[in-house]
């Protein structure tokens, strides 16, 4: 009861904001126009009457911003997403141009301003009706969607964001039994200050984002063969294949477009396999070849060598946690005598603990709960974390997750599908 009633309040939503401005004016219009035709006598009006329109348009109004606060209408707002924010362009010029096309009609024929804005609302009522229909069979609007890291988390130290090519899967009904679906891919920058998205680049199936280098982020596409490198501050393009082999004339039609030819170091190092059949390592602006290089550019597709370190992290699971159900140490988080564990506090549940436990005591320092979608990634952990100096990032279930360090406060929870933060009063 006492969210029906909060929903009548203003509050930081703008479409929740705009809608309900628009309700109370309607009101406070009727409302003004049976007080003049009671004044006037004009025509027979009872409070009875005043009582019931009051009682219907609160009802409506109701089940109105009840659906403002679902999913369905955060389609009406723009995303980031490509297709999905074009979709909404041309919705917006096409009512715009009938809206235009009425008016003029309506001025030829010195209609009534009454009818002409009458028509208006006519037509915003079944461009929504309309609207609605096909974002809901494009667009997946009102319905679930997976969300899914399609790439390596890339930290730009110097403009502090998380980059992130993120696949959204969308239900596309069933054919002989099997699920179908529709995916589309863009590549989304989140400044991990604010939480707020700092740019968006619409990429396909067949773009891989291979790291941060010093000439910026690696981008290549296999369908259309190329390689280019973006600007990490802004997603524009810094450097084409053309300019960026011009500096290197040795890959001048020496390039493969294999996602597994290329390692890109931590230092932002490039080591690659060229068409020649050479291992070249490209860093500080200058080009090496050394067949030693084979073991770095595997290292891209096999992963790097254990070191014991997941080993020792599970045994102290067993020996310090042996009560958290299906608890897993997560790999390279260890930091100030203490480690990162995901668990569940229950089977059944759909969301999992991500927690900073001691490794030399049995003392959970914060946890965290997280939505967990464990069909994300088969045969993988669907929870991925990074670490800063002040705080974790945890990304599962298409969201980003803020935690402070050393408090586990919660900063700011980031909605891949909306480029939105999330009211984190909910989340808590």
């Amino acid at each position: 009861m006492t969210d029906i009633f909060r929903n009548w309040l203003f509050n930081d939503d703008f479409a929740h904001n705009a809608m309900l401005t628009l309700i109370y004016i309607w009101i406070l219009t009727i409302i003004g126009k049976w007080a003049v035709d009671k004044i006037k006598q004009n025509k027979h009006r009872t409070i009875g009457s005043l009582a019931g329109f009051l009682l219907v348009h609160a009802v409506l109004g109701t089940l109105l911003l009840w659906l403002l606060g679902g999913d369905f209408f955060n389609d009406w707002t723009f995303t980031g997403w490509f297709w999905h924010d074009l979709t909404l362009w041309i919705l917006g010029g096409l009512f715009v141009v009938l809206c235009m096309l009425f008016l003029v009609r309506g001025i030829k024929r010195s209609s009534s301003l009454k009818k002409v804005i009458g028509m208006i609302i006519f037509l915003l009522v079944g461009e929504f009706i309309i609207g609605s229909f096909v974002m809901t069979v494009f667009h997946a609007a009102g319905r679930s969607v997976t969300m899914s890291l399609d790439s390596p988390t890339i930290i730009s130290k110097d403009s502090n964001l998380a980059i992130n090519k993120i696949r959204m899967k969308i239900p596309n009904g069933h054919e002989n039994g099997i699920s179908l679906s529709d995916s589309r891919f863009q590549i989304i920058a989140v400044d991990l200050d604010t939480g707020e998205m700092q740019w968006s680049r619409k990429a396909s199936w067949q773009v891989y984002v291979l790291g941060r280098t010093e000439d910026g982020i690696m981008i290549m596409n296999r369908k259309a063969e190329e390689l280019y490198f973006l600007d990490a501050a802004t997603g524009e393009v810094h450097f084409k294949e053309e300019e960026w082999t011009e500096k290197y004339p040795e890959l001048t039609d020496n390039l493969s477009y294999e996602q597994a030819d290329y390692f890109i170091d931590e230092e932002g190092g490039i080591y690659l396999y060229a068409l020649n059949g050479k291992y070249y390592r490209i860093a500080d602006g200058r080009l090496t070849e050394d067949p030693a290089y084979e073991k770095e550019v595997q290292k891209g597709f096999f992963g790097d060598e254990e070191n014991g370190e997941a080993d020792l992290a599970q045994q102290t699971v067993q020996e310090l946690y042996p009560d958290l159900l299906e608890a897993q140490p997560i790999a390279g988080s260890n930091k100030d005598g203490s480690m990162l564990l995901m668990y569940k506090e229950k089977r059944n549940q759909d969301q999992v603990i991500i927690a900073r436990v001691s490794t030399e005591e049995s003392v959970i320092r914060w946890k965290v709960a997280v939505d967990y979608d464990y069909q994300e990634v088969p045969g993988e952990t669907p929870v991925d974390v990074f670490l800063m100096e002040d705080a974790t990032f945890v990304q599962a279930a298409g969201k980003l997750y803020k935690v402070s360090e050393p408090d586990g406060a919660l900063d700011f929870v980031y909605q891949y599908r909306w480029n939105k933060k999330e009211d984190i009063t909910e989340v808590l």
